[in-house]
């Protein structure tokens, strides 16, 4: 019985050392209307996700609130954890960002305006993420 404690002790431990969180950017619509949001991708500066996941010049989400299939958009970067420089990387590869719903439209053009939208919402204490919720007031 010993061993079997140890073993799991063992690997629970090695789990939980070891394990990097998902890199990735999650736009979760929050609010009552359906949400858009569009990053125009820079194609001076090279970056494999975005570019796999483009279509023309820019990529799309189509947040509707109520579909649970539907109400996330998630670009994936691999294993790691986020940190100013992976920000900074990203947010080169972007040209602007555009969130819009029934009422407003909020474009991000400026590499600081776009760094401080994902700093802004890089959140956690271990495993952080960086998660944009859009609900209602973040129009305002």
């Amino acid at each position: 019985m010993k061993k079997i404690n140890f073993l799991l002790l063992f690997l629970t431990s090695f789990l939980l050392i070891s394990c990097d969180p998902s890199q990735g950017i999650r736009f979760t619509n929050k609010g009552e209307s359906n949400v858009k949001v569009k990053l125009i991708i820079n194609s001076e500066v090279k970056n494999d996700t975005f570019d796999e996941m483009k279509k023309g010049d820019s990529i799309v989400f189509n947040l509707i609130p109520h579909n649970p299939e539907e109400k996330e958009g998630y670009i994936f970067f691999g294993r790691g954890r986020w940190n100013d420089e992976n920000i900074a990387e990203i947010t080169k590869s972007i040209k602007s960002i555009e969130i819009e719903n029934d009422n407003y439209t909020i474009i991000y053009k400026s590499q600081e305006a776009m760094n401080s939208l994902l700093k802004d919402n890089y959140k956690g204490i271990i495993m952080k993420s960086l998660n944009i919720k859009i609900d209602d007031n973040f129009f305002q």
